[in-house]
């Protein structure tokens, strides 16, 4: 297959329109968007554990485990390729150990294990509407759509316990 080559004026102007539009390419886009399927998953988790339900838990981990073995840090080019390259790794481990989780409150300490990955991956790449969520209580950090906190660490407890981080809705 014959590869077409682009001209430097080409490129160029591709780079322009890119400024001019705000589009970034920083290397993780194929990361990006293999870590798609795997954030809906964990946002599943994350809600069923806010609302104090585990029924939902392990499936949904189940599902991170399978994705994130077709993940590669070699998707990742460029500066911050460092950065990502424990993240497959530590989801996988992470959801294994959510998988195994038998009880609420091993599924919540799971969570916190499992967010590890999925806040710096998500502090780094800014997914839309995500907000990257602490609570100083547990400790513990996660992912969420949304202003309104709904900690899973606590469920009704202490549900409204966190400060938004990181994200659209963090205050700035």
């Amino acid at each position: 297959m014959k590869q077409k080559r682009i001209g430097f004026k080409t490129l160029c102007i591709m780079i322009v329109v890119a400024a001019w539009t705000g589009i970034a390419y920083s290397g993780s886009e194929k990361f990006d968007d293999a870590m798609q399927p795997i954030l809906m998953e964990y946002l599943k988790i994350t809600d069923a554990l806010a609302s104090d339900k585990s029924d939902p838990v392990p499936d949904a981990a189940k599902k991170i485990e399978g994705l994130a073995q077709t993940l590669s840090s070699s998707m990742i080019t460029g500066e911050h390729a460092g950065h990502y390259k424990n993240i497959p790794k530590n989801l996988l481990e992470s959801s294994k150990k959510m998988t195994q989780a038998k009880d609420i409150a091993k599924m919540r300490s799971a969570l916190s294990e499992l967010s590890k990955p999925m806040a710096m991956w998500a502090s780094m790449s800014k997914p839309a509407g995500i907000n990257v969520v602490y609570c100083p209580m547990y400790p513990g950090s996660w992912l969420q759509k949304g202003a309104a906190v709904r900690n899973p660490y606590y469920g009704a407890k202490m549900s409204r316990c966190g400060d938004i981080i990181s994200g659209p809705d963090a205050k700035k």
